[in-house]
């Protein structure tokens, strides 16, 4: 909005205001937002409010959500284990998959994310329950790493001192029963040891632009009324009338909450001018665009998986596949790198032996990918066939039949127990060999 006094007839200079916007978000298009990310509590609220910022968050979150932790020890998959029993079931409270979800996306919504291991701190944990960020502190000196983390609110609340022993660093409560562990990411601040950073930091502009652009567009078809409207004050006023009236007239309806609203007035004289007639004016359909996009592509989500205009079905898979790449598995690789350290010692397993992941056959996109490679190098001749066989899960084939180099066949695929289509490799002659007889490797080895 803008005004003018009749009595002043010295030209006055734009104050800063944008003509026909909220003052609010005029504010933000001249000297943008420096956001409020930087903390916990400001990221955790611009996912509550923007699905330009909750869209791709919960499309990489919900797909780690899925994944199955394993251990590969001496090269052998492990699906039964203490320790994967507690991933799959870590407390009353929290399912395994919940657990995932809330570790991922606290992770990605603040750059950190905590978890609590409940149970003698010399012992596999009891339970493992997550604590949002929000509620958490840290205490050190700056530049310098933690030296103790204070929980406040009602679940699991306390002071977890540092204890340093075997160049390891634990976080422990006075009673020995609570070991909290923070996974964290790149920090800009106090060389990454105290907290991790937020990647909306970077992207808050975008996503207030998007949060202040729907609350713009929410208000305007609330209030029945136009934007883009200029204020003629046509009585002589004093200086400090004028200011009075243009302060009501701020206060009751400049903000986004308040755009489109109506104005009604008894006495004096005023004149109200339109500059716009609709909200394509402003832009805002391109600035949600533009905003949801900046914001996906910081956490490497394709657009074609967040976008109508980008999906088509022939880019829908590759899209699904970038998607793992880029962004689930480097996450899934954090996560479990974080919960490998918290984990390993207390059930004496070594980590230069033995590996935490997930299981690479229950994810569709990359199964497919890999069985269009095995196809692809069973054509060359080059490998035997035991070697594509061992990529299968499938044992060697006996008496030596494997020993042989590969030669593609257009036989179909037979479903792997798994239950997802595995190539099936023949040997050089096209022999017949029977299939029945194949079996995965015993995960228990």
């Amino acid at each position: 909005m803008a005004f003018w006094n009749r009595k002043d007839k010295v030209e006055k200079k734009s104050s800063g205001k944008v003509l026909g916007t909220s003052t609010a978000l005029g504010d933000f298009l001249i000297a943008g937002d420096p956001g409020t990310a930087s903390t916990p509590a400001g990221a955790l609220s611009l996912y509550d409010k923007s699905t330009a910022v909750s869209i791709p968050i919960n499309t990489i979150a919900d797909s780690f959500a899925t994944l199955t932790p394993v251990l590969i020890i001496d090269g052998k998959k492990i699906v039964d284990h203490p320790l994967l029993t507690l991933l799959k079931n870590p407390s009353p409270y929290y399912t395994g998959p919940l657990l995932q979800e809330v570790l991922a996306k606290y992770y990605l919504i603040t750059g950190e994310t905590e978890v609590v291991a409940l149970g003698n701190v010399d012992n596999p944990p009891l339970q493992l329950e997550p604590v949002s960020p929000r509620n958490v502190q840290v205490n050190s000196q700056s530049g310098a790493a933690v030296s103790s983390f204070i929980i406040d609110g009602n679940h699991l609340p306390g002071v977890y001192k540092a204890v340093t022993k075997d160049q390891r660093v634990r976080y422990l409560d006075s009673d020995g029963l609570k070991e909290l562990k923070q996974i964290r990411s790149f920090s800009t601040k106090d060389d990454s040891l105290q907290r991790g950073q937020s990647l909306l930091v970077s992207a808050s502009r975008e996503a207030k632009q998007h949060i202040l652009g729907g609350d713009h567009n929410v208000a305007l078809l609330k209030n029945g009324g136009r934007v883009t409207l200029v204020y003629n004050l046509e009585e002589d006023l004093s200086k400090d009338e004028f200011e009075e009236a243009k302060s009501k007239i701020v206060r009751g309806f400049s903000g986004a909450d308040n755009a489109g609203s109506m104005v009604v007035t008894a006495g004096g004289k005023s004149t109200v001018s339109e500059l716009g007639n609709s909200n394509r004016d402003m832009d805002f359909d391109k600035l949600q665009k533009a905003a949801r996009q900046s914001v996906a592509l910081q956490f490497k989500v394709p657009l074609p998986l967040i976008s109508t205009e980008a999906m088509a079905f022939n880019t829908y898979g590759l899209a699904k596949l970038a998607l793992y790449d880029d962004a689930v598995l480097p996450l899934a690789d954090k996560l479990y790198g974080g919960l490998k350290m918290l984990l390993f010692p207390r059930y004496d397993l070594d980590p230069s032996k033995v590996i935490l992941t997930y299981d690479k056959d229950e994810i569709t996109a990359l199964v497919m990918r890999r069985n269009e490679e095995l196809v692809k190098r069973a054509a060359l001749g080059v490998e035997w066939i035991d070697e594509l066989r061992s990529e299968l899960g499938y044992e060697p084939l006996p008496d030596g039949k494997g020993e042989k180099l590969a030669k593609s066949s257009p036989t179909p695929a037979k479903p792997s127990p798994g239950g997802t289509n595995s190539p099936e490799i023949p040997d050089s002659n096209n022999e017949e060999e029977d299939l029945d007889e194949e079996r995965p490797i015993n995960a228990n080895g």
